[in-house]
């Protein structure tokens, strides 16, 4: 059928699209509330465009008052990163010394830039009270890196957070709360993702390698079929 891509907007693409990666977003979320963000009432989030980004700055942003969410990003990617609404404030890889480094903050790390975290952390030194890594969109991390100074960088581990509120939540808590934050963040997604469908194998593959090698604009959300 030849693989052009056809746009579509269902509620259930957005579902198969975003609400994993959502369930991440939240329980990130969860873990900084639950931890009173560790002192620190701004929130640095890099690889701001990625879809587990928007979802966790959507819900600092909307449920978290006395919080500042910052996105992190590309110069290429900060008018799309600033459109969504959900960051205070935008801020280039280029420009993160610009970033007064006078009060606490926390770095929730999507992209895993080992020179990116190694800088924010000298520029704010020991008011960085939290560095979380979550994410990898830099495949070229090394895996020793040097002390730094501040909190220690540490992975953010889902199931852990799960198991836990699992267990004080009781039975259906953690969906239960899922799915209503869910439920408020839906309507925000038909201002800035827009879902294309390809079919066959040449546009599966087409997609894979765009996304392999960050073509892929981040408004974008592909649904896949090697089917034509």
């Amino acid at each position: 059928m030849g693989g052009d891509p056809a746009f579509t907007g269902h509620a259930g693409d957005h579902q198969a699209l975003l609400r994993p990666l959502f369930m991440l977003s939240f329980l990130v979320d969860d873990f900084l509330a639950e931890n009173d963000f560790f002192g620190a009432r701004r929130v640095m989030l890099s690889s701001a465009s990625s879809k587990t980004a928007i979802g966790l700055a959507h819900l600092l942003h909307s449920e978290r008052n006395d919080i500042r969410v910052i996105g992190l990003t590309s110069a290429v990617n900060a008018g799309f990163v600033a459109s969504i609404g959900c960051y205070h404030e935008v801020v280039t890889y280029d420009s993160v010394a610009s970033i007064p480094a006078n009060g606490p903050v926390a770095l929730v790390d999507m992209a895993g830039n080992s020179d990116l975290r190694a800088r924010l952390h000298r520029h704010f030194g020991e008011q960085m009270k939290y560095s979380g890594r979550i994410g990898l969109t830099h495949r070229d991390a090394p895996r020793s890196e040097p002390e730094l100074p501040g909190a220690k960088p540490t992975w953010f581990f889902a199931p852990d957070q799960i198991r836990k509120r699992a267990r004080e939540w009781g039975p259906g808590g953690v969906n239960a709360r899922l799915s209503a934050a869910w439920t408020h963040f839906v309507p925000t997604l038909g201002h800035w993702l827009t879902v294309v469908e390809s079919r066959g194998p040449d546009a599966v593959k087409r997609v894979y390698l765009d996304t392999l090698h960050g073509r892929i604009p981040p408004d974008q959300g592909h649904m896949l079929s090697l089917a034509g």
